[in-house]
């Protein structure tokens, strides 16, 4: 290399080391300086101050409800197999309150009632109210879900009293988040179901001096997934009811009921339900009208098309069709019946 061409690479060196120590000047000129120690720990009080308040809001008990009023039409109210429409409505009400107890377990109190009214099926009015006061829900992550409360209902029937009850019901169950969006559960129910105006028979037929009494027990094992915006459903249930009525155990009875049902949005307010039901009741002892060996068994198939239209957050509309035919070994107990309803919800 001559010396011409080392002068001009020194001086190259130069300029680009000079413009070097120019940019690492203006970042170090640049760069804030650190905070003080009282900063630190201020701005450490401030994020504690506000987990505090977060953990205390999710702590506050907290109200919702709704009202519902009910438009429909019943082909055949009765269930008998003689089809006698009538229109009738529904006016209910549900109030739930909830508190976080810990991070990790939650308690809930609701109340729903409601009130149908036949136009003309007066037989058919009845007035419910449950009450579920302790409900608590342990989720300890996000895999899992088991609640566990008791129900309190009492039903009345202004016209048909022998069918009035009080009811006492407690529950359990479990949920679990599967693979995806795939999930399934498993529930446990107990009733015992006192009549308030109605004797159990002996086994003559003949009214005894206490009220009829029932209990039952229910599994109900679900499973489903959400694919394409859709979500899907299969429930089984199984059931052994149990009365004190011996009048060849007229209400003893196993059930097997199966109900796969699907929910999809068709726009951001309209979705639809559509589901199909299929129940076989297995009675103990009741005999089949001419045969005394048979006992009597129901097979009852419900198909439902159901939807919601949600105006805003407040109100919304739900319209329903339901077919229900059952379908026995006993002529005189099968029936048809479809009902069409209309539900305008307001929330709170």
């Amino acid at each position: 290399m001559t010396a011409k061409s080392k002068r001009s690479a020194l001086g190259f060196g130069v300029v680009v080391a000079a413009l070097f120590g120019c940019v690492l000047g203006a970042a170090w000129a640049e760069e804030p300086p650190e905070p003080s120690t009282s900063e630190v720990v201020a701005a450490i009080k401030r994020r504690a101050q506000q987990i505090l308040e977060a953990r205390k809001a999710a702590r506050r008990l907290r109200f919702s409800g709704e009202v519902s009023q009910l438009l429909g039409y019943e082909s055949n109210p009765s269930n008998g197999t003689e089809h006698v429409g009538d229109t009738y409505v529904e006016h209910s009400l549900y109030l739930a309150a909830s508190k976080k107890v810990t991070p990790t377990v939650t308690w809930q109190g609701t109340y729903s009632g409601s009130y149908d009214n036949y136009f003309e099926y007066g037989d058919g009015d009845y007035m419910s109210h449950t009450l579920t006061p302790t409900k608590l829900i342990w989720q300890p992550g996000r895999m899992w879900r088991v609640d566990a409360g008791v129900d309190l209902n009492i039903t009345y029937y202004p016209k048909a009293g022998a069918s009035n009850y009080r009811e006492f019901k407690p529950s359990v169950g479990v949920r679990q988040n599967l693979w995806g969006r795939w999930f399934h559960s498993v529930r446990y129910e107990w009733f015992i179901r006192d009549y308030i105006s109605k004797k159990a028979r002996d086994g003559s037929g003949n009214e005894t001096e206490v009220n009829r009494v029932d209990d039952r027990s229910r599994v109900r094992y679900e499973v489903g997934t959400t694919w394409n915006d859709t979500l899907l459903k299969v429930r089984q249930e199984w059931y052994w009811h149990d009365s004190n009525d011996e009048r060849t155990d007229f209400y003893d009875a196993e059930d097997y009921k199966v109900t796969a049902s699907l929910n999809r949005s068709l726009t951001k307010k309209l979705s639809i339900a559509p589901s199909y039901s299929f129940e076989r009741k297995n009675y103990s002892k009741r005999t089949v009208t001419g045969i005394s060996s048979e006992a009597r068994y129901d097979d009852t198939h419900t198909w439902t098309l159901a939807g919601t239209y949600e105006f805003n957050q407040t109100w919304s509309l739900n319209p329903s069709l339901s077919y229900k035919w059952l379908d026995s070994n006993e002529p005189t107990g099968e029936y048809i019946d479809t009902t069409i309803s209309g539900t305008v919800t307001a929330r709170f």
